[in-house]
């Protein structure tokens, strides 16, 4: 473990107390945000983070605290922080070294895939979708691997929210795809989430997932428009940090916004 020349009779007590873990969080990514690294910024808030003490050494002069770091995220966050070299997953693991306090130093950062939510039907829903039992045209291609209530997911954070307005009590399509424009340019566009509430039609977008990355920002404003023109009231993205942390709270704003338009 490198050590630290940090001189105790200048670090009040408080300041050798390690931060809350969300603090972290929230700090590692605005660091990536302030250096203009929003795709590595979006993985890291797709993930939930927890941190421990591992070791610590004192003597007369100095204080050390080494700190173990934990992210655990959906299987595409996890592929691509477990690559070696990957330079969003040598990004992340900069940024939360730097925004620790001087008396900490970071002992390793760990990648774990995020354990899912069950009920008593998961094994049914689960093996249809291995076997492809059922034929849909929702979430369709690699990567929707959450299932709920025969929905499918891609993320956790979508599943989330998914849960999130059925507590609302709203009408809401899933990953689906959709045929729309003008003939002849006629275009096939998914959206995460169309929601109709009190007669509007709303598009509630979760960012922040492998495959909403920031790079893929000019492509999805095309695609909002797209669906404005054919008379959608609204299209709001969240961040799918946010979404996790307070998905009721999300979907509650995008309700207020849907109700105003």
């Amino acid at each position: 473990m490198q050590r630290l020349d940090v001189r105790t009779r200048h670090v009040p007590l408080h300041a050798l107390e390690i931060p809350p873990a969300e603090r972290l969080h929230a700090s590692a990514v605005a660091f990536l945000l302030d250096g203009g690294e929003e795709e590595a910024a979006g993985l890291l808030l797709g993930c939930s983070l927890a941190a421990w003490p591992v070791g610590q050494d004192w003597d007369e002069d100095c204080v050390q605290i080494g700190l173990r770091v934990e992210l655990a995220g959906p299987r595409e966050v996890y592929e691509v922080l477990n690559g070696g070299g990957n330079p969003i997953a040598v990004a992340i693991h900069e940024a939360i070294a730097a925004v620790l306090p001087a008396h900490l130093v970071l002992d390793g950062l760990d990648v774990r895939a995020e354990l899912v939510d069950v009920d008593p039907g998961w094994r049914r829903r689960l093996l249809e979708t291995a076997r492809g039992d059922r034929v849909h045209n929702q979430a369709t291609g690699d990567g929707a691997i959450h299932v709920w209530h025969g929905l499918r997911f891609r993320s956790r954070s979508e599943m989330i929210i998914a849960q999130a307005l059925d507590r609302a009590g709203v009408m809401y399509l899933a990953n689906c795809l959709a045929r729309l424009g003008p003939p002849p340019d006629r275009l096939t566009r998914e959206a995460d989430f169309l929601v109709c509430h009190d007669g509007r039609w709303g598009i509630l977008e979760v960012d922040g997932e492998p495959f909403h990355p920031a790079s893929r920002a000019a492509e999805d404003h095309e695609r909002d428009r797209s669906f404005r023109l054919q008379g959608v009231s609204a299209v709001e993205h969240f961040d799918a940090g946010e979404c996790r942390r307070d998905a009721d709270g999300v979907v509650g704003r995008f309700l207020e916004v849907l109700g105003r338009v």
